[in-house]
């Protein structure tokens, strides 16, 4: 008998990729978040994107502190993980915040 429940639970046993996709969404929405602000910095907008990275470790935190399975977000403990995610998190966001930007030529 298959065994299916909610989404945002982290358990949807479901074969193949369409499962393992919806088993990790909490890091599957954060690397997608992060791979946007990658594209940024590749078009030269590095600010913008350094701080979509920062935002991406912050929701990676978070889903980690709310969601009761959240995939393989877990890598320590509890709140080892909240430490890293918060502070990578917050430490791009402020490095992306006070870097002058470049004069203008």
């Amino acid at each position: 008998m298959k065994k299916i429940r909610a989404w945002w639970d982290g358990l949807v046993e479901e074969p193949g990729l369409l499962g393992r996709v919806r088993r990790q969404w909490p890091w599957v929405s954060m690397m997608v978040v992060m791979a946007v602000g990658l594209a940024l910095i590749g078009f030269w907008y590095w600010r913008r994107g350094a701080a979509i990275i920062g935002v991406a470790f912050v929701m990676g935190g978070i889903f980690r502190a709310a969601l009761k399975n959240p995939g393989i977000l877990i890598i320590r403990r509890k709140w080892i993980d909240l430490l890293l995610y918060f502070g990578i998190g917050v430490s791009i966001l402020v490095m992306a915040a006070i870097v002058a930007p470049p004069p203008p030529a």
